[in-house]
């Protein structure tokens, strides 16, 4: 999970916090309607995604290009809204509830644990003085403490990490260089840059996330002195945020495992495996068609679906009212869990796995489901469901699943529209005609909108140990137009 923390600060920080849930006046860059758009919105949506040639650099007219994009897709979702015969989804409506609750998730995390971290001058100082190491190791992945155990007693007897790897895998062992910035587990991490480390020492076993146990034998290691002040400023700045993030982390899963404590989870044998099986045909199906998922979500392609993983048995074998689980005494059908999936789909914490471990990684999936709801739970509890930000959040979501519904009509009524270029002559015009129809809807803070600076930097961003690992919807591919002759400005 580790991963995540910096970017759900990033997603929820960058305007300071309100105990209200009224939206705050300079977060506002533009209105369409009721819908908003926020200047963080604006940002991400432009250095988060790809962006196309045509608004990819930082001068005003491409500001105004994407300014314009934006706009034009919250339009688009209006004009959706508008028709009475749009039939009602309930997967989009499971997705959207989705979305809402791991956003809920993610500003819990930023707003009462990352905060509210206070970091002594000493930590930081400590940590400063270790922070331009790089450690270099050996390591061995092995699949249990047993075998971990014997090959540490091995070690100390005198026979080197490379003569263990050659007998059982052949060749020496593998060599990593781990810096103090690395994202490594806090166990690992914490190992390495200390002061007691000198080369050849042991360090390990580290149970991982996985359930696999690693060693890792110190080869040496260098640091980095930063010269300028400057870059001694710069470095001083990445060690706080990296122990703040740390400790706001060690804190959450405390308050986490102490929510579970003593709740338990039966799997029904019976039924489980047969469900794993028909799970492994699919996830390995869809873990082979990843990479082209992913050149359908950088051209923008409306079909596409960013779950990690969810699914429908569909088999003779698997009665959908058999019982897959207990829960603190409660059963859990295959049907209740495959509704569950729809909002939350199966996240693993190992990415890359043979079939043999599958039914393994699926049990944890199970479990880290089960664990987000009882978290969910007390995020409305707390009332973050009210918040502005998650509300944003749940909208700037809805529009983009209404716009692209909308767009989809249109593509099927124009299959003779093959190229992105074509594509933008046939919607310039439309675009023009909504943004004249609904001007006096339409307001735009002009005074933030020329402040704005942006980055010429490609970056598809996603996010590790969340059931919708994208962070923001793919750019909207809707108008070439840098004019921004309708409208009103919000003083």
């Amino acid at each position: 999970m580790g991963f995540v923390y910096r970017l759900v600060f990033l997603l929820f920080s960058f305007f300071s916090c309100t105990k209200n849930n009224s939206i705050p006046d300079e977060v506002i860059l533009a209105k369409v309607g009721s819908s908003i758009i926020t200047v963080q919105d604006f940002i991400r949506r432009s250095e988060y995604t790809i962006r196309p040639n045509y608004c990819r650099q930082d001068n005003y007219i491409h500001k105004k290009i994407i300014l314009n994009s934006l706009i034009s897709e919250k339009l688009i979702a209006l004009e959706y809204s508008k028709k009475k015969d749009n039939p009602t989804n309930e997967n989009m409506k499971l997705f959207l509830k989705g979305r809402k609750e791991q956003a809920m998730r993610q500003l819990y995390f930023s707003e009462e644990f990352h905060s509210k971290v206070n970091l002594t001058q000493k930590e930081l100082k400590n940590a400063y003085n270790l922070s331009g190491r790089t450690v270099k190791v050996q390591f061995l992945n092995l699949p249990n403490l047993e075998i971990a155990s014997k090959i540490e007693q091995l070690h100390s007897s005198g026979i080197p990490l490379d003569s263990i790897h050659n007998v059982l895998w052949s060749g020496n062992a593998p060599i990593r260089e781990i810096d103090w910035f690395s994202r490594e587990p806090d166990e690992i991490h914490d190992a390495l840059f200390s002061k007691n480390i000198f080369k050849g020492k042991l360090l390990g076993p580290f149970e991982s996330v996985d359930g696999t146990f690693v060693l890792m034998n110190v080869v040496s290691w260098h640091d980095e002195i930063k010269i300028t002040e400057s870059d001694r400023k710069i470095l001083w700045s990445d060690v706080k945020e990296r122990l703040t993030d740390k400790k706001a982390k060690n804190e959450y899963l405390q308050t986490v495992e102490d929510l579970m404590s003593g709740k338990k989870m039966n799997l029904n044998p019976d039924i489980f495996y047969k469900y794993a099986e028909k799970a492994a045909d699919y996830f390995f199906k869809v873990d082979a068609s990843k990479k082209k998922m992913l050149n359908k979500a950088l051209w923008n392609d409306d079909k596409v679906d960013d779950n990690m993983f969810s699914f429908d048995v569909e088999d003779n074998d698997i009665n959908p009212s058999s019982v897959i689980l207990e829960y603190e005494g409660e059963p859990w059908t295959v049907e209740e869990l495959n509704y569950q999936l729809k909002s939350h789909p199966f996240v693993f914490r190992k990415r890359k796995m043979n079939r043999s471990e599958f039914s393994d990684q699926l049990r944890l999936a199970i479990a880290d489901l089960i664990r987000d709801i009882e978290i969910t739970k007390e995020c409305y509890k707390m009332g973050f469901d009210k918040n502005w930000r998650v509300k944003l959040n749940h909208e700037m979501w809805s529009d983009v699943s209404k716009s692209k519904k909308y767009l989809s009509t249109l593509r099927a009524k124009n299959k003779n529209i093959t190229d992105q270029n074509e594509w933008l002559v046939f919607m310039n015009p439309i675009i023009d005609s909504l943004q004249s129809a609904h001007s006096d809807k339409i307001k735009i803070n002009m005074d933030i909108f020329e402040r704005i600076k942006l980055t010429k930097t490609d970056m598809m961003v996603n996010q590790r140990g969340v059931p919708y690992p994208i962070l923001v919807p793919g750019f909207p591919i809707l108008t070439t137009d840098d004019r921004l002759d309708y409208g009103s400005k919000i003083e």
